[in-house]
């Protein structure tokens, strides 16, 4: 409907536009004016027609056709055409980085056997160690609980094969009450009685837990762990003091041993070699080898509590002091000694207190030091001599030998 309006209106201005030249024509008889450029009514009237066209669109009424339009003035034209805008409207571009995958793989849960041990070291007879034929000794291993189940004292050490040395087929290593958790390491001690003919010999142990089975170390926990000696034939002993005409032993240390008080720092140590000698040793061996690799016919073993600064004390029966009196002994670590490193003391107690007579610090070197103490200067006195080892740090290899101790007079 608009469309054939336009196309009236169009007609009727054009039509108007020559009516209206054909009017002002002027006669052949009048004076000629210049004849009006026909492209300049074209432009006007089509103008007009844009106006026109431009009003009725914004709403303003349009001038009737049979209106006249003014007569064109402007000699030029220029037509303002709206840009037309050609600008392509675009998504927004996506520049954020694609997500990073950033999940971690699960950890794989490692599962700890709940009985297996691990070897530590050799905490007395490191293997090849020489013993005399028949002599009995204590060896002692350092193992740790690399399992996930804790050990209490229904654990067991077990004899598997080898050599037995007269060892028991099982016994228990663990006080009662006392625990190994894991991770933890604990000193598994047995009595051993090296054979009489001399050669290699091994013997393998292994541990039992309370439902019996038995288990080891290694990858596996199928592994032994064992004890190696040789045995040698004896050696003459060497003389630990020259003989002194007229002179007599009037306090054996050895012999009177049993009579002592053994102690460690805070509990009572009983005379002898038990199966479990943590805390601590007194007792008498024949033939034992010290650090020098010479054996020594009759030695008092005093072995402190295995624990850092550990101790063992000997309190002997009263003894009167008389003019003369010497004490002599010669001191020194036991053969496998490896990092041992003990104080030695002698003390006296009496009425007055505790008094030391003297102080020798003794490491694992392959020497021995040979003591002679003048003990004139107590004539008269009732007393109780006092034989003291104590570990210096970590209580490993601390094996103390009082070698002959005794009163001379």
């Amino acid at each position: 409907m608009f469309t054939r309006r336009i196309y009236v209106l169009i007609l009727t201005i054009v039509l108007a536009t020559f009516a209206l030249a054909a009017c002002n024509l002027p006669s052949s008889e009048e004076t000629q004016s210049p004849t009006q450029d026909p492209n300049l009514i074209y432009t006007a009237a089509a103008m007009t027609v844009q106006a026109q066209l431009t009003q009725s669109v914004a709403g303003t009424p349009v001038a009737p056709a049979s209106q006249t339009p003014a007569p064109a003035q402007a000699t030029s034209t220029t037509v303002v055409v709206a840009p037309t805008s050609t600008t392509a409207v675009l998504p927004p571009t996506n520049t954020s980085a694609p997500p990073t995958n950033t999940s971690v793989p699960p950890t794989a849960t490692v599962f700890v056997p709940c009985d297996r041990a691990s070897f530590v070291s050799d905490v007395t007879f490191p293997d090849n160690s020489e013993l005399a034929p028949g002599t009995t000794f204590v060896k002692t291993w350092r193992i740790r609980n690399n399992g996930s189940c804790t050990w209490t004292s229904s654990y067991a050490l077990v004899f598997v094969s080898g050599a037995a040395m007269s060892g028991p087929a099982s016994l228990q290593f663990i006080n009662a009450g006392a625990t190994v958790a894991p991770g933890s390491t604990v000193d598994v001690s047995v009595t051993l009685t090296a054979p009489a003919t001399p050669d290699t010999y091994r013997g393998d142990w292994k541990l039992r837990n309370a439902a019996g089975a038995t288990f080891g170390i290694g990858d596996n926990a199928d592994k032994s762990f064992w004890v190696q000696i040789k045995v040698v034939s004896p050696k003459t002993p060497t003389p630990t003091v020259t003989p002194t005409p007229n002179v007599n032993v009037v306090f054996d240390f050895i012999s009177r041993g049993p009579d002592a008080q053994w102690r460690n720092a805070t509990t009572t140590i009983p005379w002898g070699d038990p199966p479990d000698d943590s805390a601590g040793v007194a007792v008498d061996l024949n033939n034992a080898k010290a650090e020098n690799n010479k054996t020594y016919s009759r030695t008092l073993a005093t072995y402190p509590q295995r624990i850092t600064d550990g101790i063992i004390t000997g309190q002997y029966p009263l003894y009167t002091v008389q003019n003369g009196d010497h004490f002599r002994a010669t001191i020194g670590l036991r053969t496998g000694c490896e990092d041992g490193k003990v104080r030695y003391q002698l003390k006296y107690v009496d009425s007055g207190g505790e008094v030391l007579l003297g102080e020798w610090l003794e490491a694992c070197d392959g020497k021995v030091v040979d003591i002679d103490l003048n003990l004139s200067g107590l004539t008269g006195k009732v007393v109780q001599f006092v034989l003291v080892v104590k570990a210096e740090g970590v209580a490993d290899g601390d094996l103390a030998l009082w070698i002959s101790p005794r009163i001379e007079r």
